[in-house]
């Protein structure tokens, strides 16, 4: 990501064709890694893309120097939302399988993530099966926000960016999953327990600041809470490719559904929600009834062997991925980087 926005992706053109080679060079003699297998910094990984054809286009285009601006990231953050797994009745749309309905009764395994199945009609990955989580808000950066946990300060050394940048990401983590999901991470002003969100009463409020009518932090204030930063552990880091006109750079974390809180999926951006075993979710996509994309694939590998939310808390930070178009000596067209600690 060493291109800013304006410059001509002619003019990067020749920067990409250069780390790609350097890339592809570099695997040579050394192990190339699958995002089947959990990622640490240092590793090099690469994947295929060849289930989306206009990715691939794209890449194959950027590599041969079409011209076209190179497009700044937009800052966004992830949150998957982790619970002790419950035996549980689904029933889950498959796009892949025409939309046909999976009914069963799903045994319990030792983590469950929350999911949303996105609305075909969203501009980024359709359909495709996510955590919750969305681009920051300059309000998120600009308003003041209540906070209790590691400071802006200390999660900026951890992410590896300036100050308000990382205060910016956290807060929209924690707005993000409250609005698509409903779940607070925050507590009262005096401090003690994530707040127990059992019922309806923040309804009015979470509609609020999903229509923007209002900002996350203005809400915390009003309401005498704090957002709870502790409440949340840093997972990845992914950087969407320059070939691609649509790009986010991505924080992905992780958090513990707090006591007494229920996630519950109602946001206009995704037509169905599930708790969902990370490796289920996983065999789904491998059988074609889930669309999941790579950073998704990603992150559940990371914690797919844990044995428990402990376990899965623990799981150390995967690194910063900021894969590239990478050509093959077969003239495959691939994804890849290596995984940087910084």
């Amino acid at each position: 990501m060493s291109e800013s926005a304006g410059k001509t992706r002619h003019g990067a053109e020749k920067t990409a064709k250069a780390v790609g080679a350097t890339a592809a060079g570099a695997a040579e003699g050394r192990r190339v890694q699958s995002i089947r297998e959990p990622l640490s910094p240092g590793a090099y990984v690469e994947y295929s893309v060849d289930d989306q054809p206009g990715v691939v286009e794209r890449a194959r285009g950027f590599l041969a120097g079409a011209p076209g601006e190179s497009v700044a990231p937009r800052m966004a953050a992830t949150v998957m939302l982790v619970s002790e797994g419950k035996p549980h009745y689904r029933r889950f749309e498959s796009p892949l399988a025409g939309g046909a309905p999976i009914e069963e009764t799903v045994d319990a395994a030792p983590v469950d993530v929350f999911m949303l199945r996105r609305a075909s009609t969203m501009a980024f990955t359709p359909d495709a099966v996510v955590f919750p989580g969305g681009g920051m808000d300059v309000r998120d950066v600009e308003c003041a926000v209540p906070w209790a946990g590691p400071s802006p300060e200390q999660w900026a050394c951890l992410m590896s960016c300036p100050v308000s940048v990382a205060k910016g990401v956290i807060t929209a983590a924690a707005r993000e999953v409250f609005e698509e999901s409903g779940v607070l991470l925050a507590s009262a002003l005096g401090g003690g327990a994530p707040i127990d969100e059992r019922d309806d009463h923040w309804a009015a409020e979470r509609e609020a600041v999903a229509t923007r009518q209002i900002s996350f932090g203005e809400f915390l204030r009003e309401r005498g809470l704090v957002l709870r930063s502790d409440l949340m552990r840093l997972r990845s880091h992914w950087v969407t490719p320059e070939s691609e006109a649509r790009r986010y750079d991505t924080y992905f974390f992780l958090a513990r559904l707090p006591e007494g809180q229920h996630a519950d999926g109602r946001t206009s951006e995704a037509v169905e929600a599930a708790w969902i075993a990370p490796g289920e979710a996983l065999m789904r996509f491998d059988a074609g009834l889930l669309k999941l994309v790579p950073p998704t694939i990603s992150n559940l590998t990371s914690i797919v062997a844990a044995t428990s939310v402990d376990e899965a808390w623990n799981t150390p930070f995967d690194g910063h991925v900021r894969p590239h178009p990478v050509a093959r000596a077969c003239g495959e067209v691939v994804l890849g980087c290596e995984v940087s600690e910084t």
